[in-house]
């Protein structure tokens, strides 16, 4: 019997539901509700109220910092994962001739903002998957010295395969590129080393337990020292020159100058106190649940004769187990009707345990796929 690290009552809806889909999205933590009323209680406080609403904003920061081994002046909060690569997109001065390495079966969002490129003359190398595996041998191939970046997730969203960033980073930087990582799958499950890459990125609904709305953004400026917004506003300039001076700019010196504006501070609240729950336990024992959990889901497909995704190592998965799945969406709103919830989607099926479950959820899943199996 594995229990769950934080009982599911602690979270809404979830205390009579088997809730196996934190990869796509994680139940709210009952206190959020707290977390929302407090911010409500210093939004009306005048500036008081405000110096305690950033006061939670620079204690987010400081506990993001601790878990991707960054200082916390390398940490800025934007509104998505998404918007931190289009951040790096922007800021990179492209050459004719460059060229940007991502794999096949990457998430559209560590694709798409270098697409945009292409009319500069910047080549996207797609990095073919084997059976959904990407081989790191195969990545190394494509990249070359024109490679400006290359773009990985650390746990892929697609198929559960947690990558060696360390050995990413050594592809990328022998070559002399910049790795900018996607730690969404990562962050708030496994370990997360900022320091093995140029820039990372993370959403924070999914397995931080947080909302929507913030985003975490990593500049990692032991590796890049200088990288110049393309936009800009208030909360990016370090003082203000005033009526006498009102086109001066001088940016902050730490990631903060990406943030352009007042951050989502509703979200930073939740965010704040995700942290602050992820913090009272151990994040061996969460890789330790997250993995046990795993592996009796996959010897439960395989034993069923599913086409498992992700792979069997635990060193090569995380949180998510993936198997392929033609009509998916129609199987997962079938374990639905039976009360179990994964993600169907792009021709598989991803089951994601986490903090709130326990090997009786994937008993649960199982009854459930079975019934299904029967019925078809």
């Amino acid at each position: 019997m594995i229990p769950p690290l934080i009982p599911p009552s602690e979270f809404i809806g979830i205390d009579e539901a088997t809730h196996l889909c934190a990869g796509g999205e994680a139940p709210m933590l009952r206190s959020h509700l707290d977390a929302l009323q407090r911010f409500a209680t210093d939004k009306g406080g005048g500036m008081a109220g405000r110096d305690r609403m950033f006061e939670v904003y620079r204690r987010a920061k400081i506990g993001l910092s601790s878990l991707v081994n960054r200082p916390e002046g390398d940490v800025a909060l934007l509104g998505s994962a998404s918007e931190g690569v289009n951040v790096v997109a922007a800021s990179i001065d492209w050459q004719p001739g460059d060229n940007v390495v991502v794999a096949d079966v990457e998430y559209p969002s560590m694709i798409y903002p270098w697409a945009r490129r292409l009319g500069r003359e910047v080549e996207i190398r797609v990095v073919p998957s084997r059976d959904w595996y990407v081989d790191l041998a195969d990545l190394r191939a494509v990249v070359d010295q024109h490679t400006r970046i290359v773009s990985v997730s650390q746990v892929s969203y697609l198929t559960g395969q947690r990558l060696n960033v360390a050995a990413v980073a050594d592809i990328a930087w022998q070559a002399g590129a910049r790795l900018i990582v996607d730690a969404t799958h990562a962050l708030g499950v496994i370990p997360v080393n900022a320091n093995l890459c140029d820039f990372l990125v993370s959403s924070c609904y999914k397995w931080l337990l947080a909302a929507h709305g913030v985003g975490v953004f990593v500049w990692n400026r032991s590796r890049v020292d200088d990288l110049e917004p393309a936009s800009i506003g208030w909360h990016s300039v370090r003082s203000r020159g005033g009526v006498n001076r009102p086109t001066e700019v001088a940016l902050r010196p730490d990631a903060d100058r990406f943030e352009i504006g007042n951050p989502s501070l509703p979200s930073i609240y939740i965010l704040n106190n995700a942290l602050d729950r992820l913090f009272e336990l151990t994040a061996r024992d969460v890789e330790s649940h997250v993995l046990a959990l795993g592996a009796r889901v996959r010897e439960g497909l395989m034993a069923r004769g599913k086409l498992v995704m992700t792979p069997e190592s635990p060193a090569e998965r995380a949180g998510n187990l993936c198997f392929a799945e033609p009509e998916a969406e129609q199987l997962a709103e079938k374990l639905a009707a039976r009360g179990v919830q994964v993600w169907g989607s792009d021709g598989r099926v991803r089951v994601s345990a986490h903090v709130y479950n326990s090997s009786e959820d994937v008993d649960r899943f199982f009854n459930a796929l079975d019934d299904v199996s029967t019925e078809r």
